[in-house]
């Protein structure tokens, strides 16, 4: 769910300070944070690739910390660009809290995330082939 407010210049005293405050707008977010389908911890596959560049690291960095704050347990990190979790999130919130959260950029990252126990997936980024995508993994 999104909302955008613009609250009134209310607050600012001085009327030279009023006219350079211009209009403030606050987006906020509500990101549902709910188990699986059945109402048991979901899996997940979580597979990436970040643009190399400047800010590479350290959006990488941050995205892992966030893999690993969601995760029950551990994450399966022994392959590149790629996690295996179980978390209680659903595909659409776990991904989009990896977006939201961390320096993920969807104008030059890209992001897959698989629930493999209730077969949904959630991408983020420019995916140049979904029909490819959505005949591997068969959904």
């Amino acid at each position: 769910m999104f909302g955008i407010s613009v609250p009134p210049r209310q607050g600012v005293m001085n009327k030279k300070a009023r006219s350079v405050a211009g209009v403030w707008l606050r987006a906020i977010v509500v990101i549902p944070t709910i188990a699986a389908m059945d109402g048991t911890m979901a899996n997940f596959i979580v597979t990436f690739r970040f643009k190399s560049d400047s800010s590479y690291q350290e959006r990488y960095d941050g995205f892992v910390k966030k893999i690993q704050e969601i995760a029950t347990t551990y994450p399966w990190p022994e392959t590149s660009s790629f996690f295996a979790l179980e978390a209680n999130e659903t595909a659409d919130s776990l991904a989009s809290r990896l977006w939201l959260e961390t320096g993920f950029d969807t104008s030059k990252d890209i992001m897959l995330v698989v629930d493999v126990k209730n077969r949904s997936k959630v991408t983020k980024g420019k995916i140049e082939y979904p029909t490819l995508l959505d005949t591997g993994l068969g959904f």
